[in-house]
């Protein structure tokens, strides 16, 4: 109450003064003494607020002294920012952190504080807060004298009583360190997370199912093989029980749940080689199961299991023991025998006849440690001195190594080896014959480290080759007996058929001689294939190679064979080549031959198409036409030897059948191959593939005759001609013939009188001989008696009916021309002309 009396006095004292009524007021004294009253009071008190105004000031004073203090004590670098951009106040640790003293960062313009990237942020960022008032923290690289600093930036509004001490108080916080640290953080963690992404491609990418089991098996990943094989989804297995995807009506299916909850619980891999596992859609799979425990902090936290569809492979096992006990079944039962040994002798497979084998002489050839055959030891069943012996097929004794001790030395197979153990010494010892074959497996370094013997008693192969071979030399025999016979009587009508065209007699006479004399050129024709055939088995038939104009060849045919399919009412078209061959052009030009006759005399109406083309490195001779075709299951018969399609009758009209099995030899012995393609009632095409270039030798021969030798030569130029010849009738026909054909003959009917004339004045220039004479001699006797006396190689033609591969064989050695009877007269003409040339140009 007291106080509230003096603020009245004190204003009403006021008042007065201020209002000026005071002057002149008649005052009572206890208004006067009341008013100084107030002014004492009021000067006490403005006396006590002095008082407290100067403790203020003090307080103020040192509140400001205890924050300067406590502004250069704090850690962060603070300093202020005036509207230039100038530096006011600056902390300690501003001095320590931007490495510069205070007195240089006092007054610093901020630009040369902070990076240049950094200003325009900086300077944008104050703006907005001296506007708006408002500061977003984030760092700023600042300009230290040392280095870069990463500064967290933070800032507000201040009001310092000098202005150029800025407006802005500015705090940054280095973080450097921590960025540098951060940094290193963040790479570590970004390779963790390419370390976790690669590891989840892995385990996704891998064939192998994968879950992922919780410590009470519950599954918490999912591969995608896991979800191919089973067929759910993942939300369909996490959080199911792993027990609950193990086909429980299957025994095998506890076993996988029991490994995998003590792999929880005692921490051990285990494994499981068949489990069923369930499919979606009710079905089920084998599989084998690993369980993986997973160890964290020496608990374990869970587990992996990786598991694989095995159905198959259990399947294919079981197929390959089926099939494994099969074959063993097949190797058994086998009469050949069988045997697998390692290179040091030990027996791997062996069926029951290679057992009985290796228990027997024939123990060594299956032995890969045998020594050689001529080696004997001590023991040694094989070598005994009881006269068993190891002989090849030409009955020579072996040397060397045993098959399969050979395979295993040099590391090559020995293929179908013949190999006898004869029983005694003398050629008719019983033998008993094996062909062995033994093939060596290598290993890595290329060594034999075990060898495969096959066996087989071909004892009565070799019984029945010895008496094929002795059924061959007697048909052999037979056959050079049968045709010297034929050939014989064939050559005098022959001959005698030819004198007889020559007399001049009636038309119906005449027509006779024809008809016979084409009777016996049939006949003629027949053993001139035998005698081909017999040529080209014995080997005596060479190609001559030479350059060969192809298209020349085809004009020549198509001129002859034109005419021939023209009379039949058929177009014969010919595409020639200009291309040349390395062949024998004679060879070449007898197949096409045979070719174009066959087809124009197949086809009936139509056309006949010769034509050529070319294939890389080959040349393709075609012959087409529109015949009447081979059914296909002919085809690889037409190639045997007096077949013919469609002439079951054998009308000799239509040819022997052999003139294909002759092209063929002919064809391959050029290098060459022939083949044909048809189609029953629309014709066929034989095709002749010979290559661009045939290696060969180009031995000179005899130069052919030609028309003008053949007129030149027509009166034998008076030469000496020796004719011996046993049967009277061909003697005499054959030297009415070349005395025709303007030779001087001398003949003889045997040996000795071939050699008495030779004795006598006469010089024959030609001997021209049969082969078989009487009591036992043979013309290549008497040509190499006569060869000896004269002194020189006198030219010589053998005359025969046999055609056996031996006469062949002597005649080309002899070097004698050969020709067989019966003998065309041309032939006999051309052959001697040559003789004689070919002697006079030596």
């Amino acid at each position: 109450m007291k106080d509230i009396l003096n603020e009245r006095l004190r204003r009403r004292a006021e008042q007065a003064l201020n209002s000026g009524g005071f002057e002149g007021a008649e005052i009572s004294a206890t208004t006067l003494k009341e008013v100084v009253h107030e002014l004492y009071v009021h000067q006490a008190e403005l006396e006590i607020q002095n008082e407290e105004l100067r403790t203020a000031q003090q307080a103020l004073e040192a509140s400001r002294i205890q924050y300067l203090q406590l502004f250069q004590s704090v850690p962060l670098a603070c300093f202020t920012v005036n509207a230039a951009g100038i530096v006011g106040e600056a902390n300690a640790a501003a001095e320590r952190q931007f490495g510069l003293p205070l007195r240089r960062l006092k007054g610093r313009p901020l630009t040369l504080m902070v990076d240049s990237l950094d200003h325009g942020r900086l300077f944008t960022a104050l703006s907005r807060l001296r506007e708006t008032g408002q500061w977003t923290r984030q760092e700023y690289v600042y300009v230290g004298a040392r280095s870069l600093i990463d500064g967290l930036t933070d800032a507000r509004m201040v009001a310092l009583e000098d202005g150029d001490k800025g407006d802005v108080l500015i705090t940054v916080t280095d973080v450097t360190e921590r960025n540098a640290w951060v940094g290193e953080l963040q790479a570590a963690r970004d390779e963790a997370e390419r370390a976790r992404a690669a590891y989840h491609h892995i385990l996704h990418a891998v064939a192998d199912g994968i879950l992922g089991l919780d410590a009470e098996g519950v599954i918490t990943f999912v591969n995608s093989a896991a979800q191919s094989m089973t067929g759910f989804d993942p939300t369909d297995l996490v959080g199911l029980r792993f027990a609950s995807l193990l086909d429980s009506a299957n025994a095998d299916s506890s076993d996988a749940a029991t490994s995998v909850a003590l792999a929880l619980s005692d921490g051990t891999v285990r494994q499981v080689p068949d489990s069923r596992m369930r499919r979606r859609g009710g079905g089920s799979f084998t599989a084998e199961l690993t369980v993986s425990p997973i160890m964290q902090h020496r608990r374990i936290s869970g587990a992996v299991v990786a598991f694989r569809d095995v159905t198959a492979r259990r399947a294919a096992e079981e197929a390959l023991a089926t099939s494994e006990r099969r074959h063993r079944t097949l190797v058994q039962s086998l009469n050949e025998g069988l045997v697998m040994r390692s290179a040091d002798g030990t027996v791997q497979v062996a069926n029951g006849m290679a057992e009985r084998l290796m228990s027997s002489p024939a123990g060594v050839l299956l032995d890969p440690r045998a020594q050689p055959f001529n080696t004997r030891t001590l023991g040694d069943r094989a070598t005994t001195a009881g006269g068993r012996r190891f002989i090849g097929a030409d009955g020579v004794r072996l040397a060397g190594l045993p098959p399969a001790a050979q395979a295993v030395a040099t590391g090559e197979p020995v293929v179908e080896q013949i190999v006898g153990i004869a029983e005694g010494e003398g050629a008719a010892a019983p033998t008993r014959w094996l062909r062995v074959s033994s093939h060596p497996v290598l290993n890595g370094d290329g060594k034999a480290e075990s060898v495969v013997t096959s066996v087989s008693d071909i004892s009565a192969i070799k019984s029945m080759e010895r008496d094929l071979n002795v059924a061959l030399d007697a048909k052999e025999r037979f056959m050079a007996a049968a045709s010297h016979d034929l050939r014989q009587p064939a050559q005098a009508l022959m001959l005698l058929t030819g004198l007889l065209l020559k007399e001049p007699i009636n038309d119906e006479a005449r027509r006779i001689g024809v008809q016979l004399r084409d009777t016996v050129q049939s006949l003629g024709t027949l053993l001139d294939c035998l005698l081909d055939i017999s040529k080209l088995e014995a080997g005596l038939v060479s190609p001559s190679v030479t350059p060969v104009d192809v298209g020349a060849i085809m004009d020549r045919l198509h001129g002859e064979f034109a005419t021939v399919a023209a009379s039949a009412g058929l177009t014969l078209r010919t595409v020639p080549s200009r291309l040349t061959l390395r062949t024998d052009g004679g060879l070449l030009e007898r197949v096409l031959r045979n070719l174009l006759t066959n087809a124009i005399r197949y086809t009936q109406r139509g056309r006949v198409l010769f034509g050529v083309r070319r294939r890389g490195s080959t040349l393709r001779i075609e012959v087409w036409d529109t015949g009447i075709g081979i059914a296909e299951n002919q085809i690889d018969r037409i190639f045997q030897d007096f077949y013919q399609v469609g002439n079951a009758a054998r009308d000799r009209r239509e040819g022997l059948g052999m003139g294909l099995s002759i092209a063929k030899r002919l064809i391959h012995m050029l290098g060459g191959s022939i083949d044909v393609t048809s189609r029953l009632g629309q014709g066929s095409c034989f095709a002749v593939t010979l290559p661009l270039a045939i290696v060969a030798d180009d031995r000179p021969g005899i130069g052919a005759i030609t028309e003008e030798d053949m007129a030149g030569a027509a009166d034998g130029n008076g030469a000496e001609v020796l004719l011996v010849e046993d049967d009277a009738v061909i003697r005499m026909a054959l030297s009415l013939m070349l005395e025709g054909w303007g030779y001087r003959v001398t003949d003889a009917g045997s040996v000795a009188e071939a050699l008495d004339l030779l004795d006598g004045t006469m010089v024959p220039d030609l001997v021209l001989t049969d082969y078989r004479l009487p009591d036992g001699g043979t013309g290549l006797m008497l040509m190499d008696t006569l060869r000896r006396r004269m002194g020189r190689d006198l030219p010589g033609v053998l005359l025969t009916g046999d055609t056996s591969s031996d006469r062949l064989r002597e005649a080309a050695g002899a070097q004698c021309a050969l020709l067989h009877k019966p003998i065309q007269p041309h032939d006999l003409r051309r052959i001697v002309n040559e003789s004689l040339r070919s002697a006079s140009s030596q």
